[in-house]
């Protein structure tokens, strides 16, 4: 004879629902960090690859599923910053990696 089993209460996120939050910008810069230094990409070609992949919305392997997942959450991001004029021009110098506010063309 088997036991009954006590229900286990969770809490679960609700279907269809839109969440939000304040994302301090450190925190996003970590998942841009993530995306390219952990996602154990093979070489500059593999990464290209996948890119490739992504951009034609193919994920029938981890690497392009999960990319798609970061670049899909950094494109909301982003949006959401544009929305509220929290983004801003810059030139970077190539060689010295020093960035400069620009105006908006």
């Amino acid at each position: 004879m088997s036991e009954s089993k006590k229900p286990i209460r969770v809490e679960v996120f609700k279907p269809d629902t839109v969440i939000n939050i304040e994302l301090p910008v450190a925190y996003v810069e970590r998942f841009n960090q993530f995306m390219l230094e952990f996602i154990p990409f093979k070489d500059d070609q593999h990464l290209k690859d996948t890119l490739e992949k992504v951009q034609k919305g193919e994920q029938d392997e981890p690497f392009s599923y999960h990319t798609t997942t970061l670049l899909s959450f950094l494109v909301l991001v982003e949006e959401a910053a544009r929305k509220q004029n929290l983004l801003k021009y810059v030139e970077i110098d190539p060689d010295t990696q020093e960035t400069k506010d620009v105006s908006e063309d």
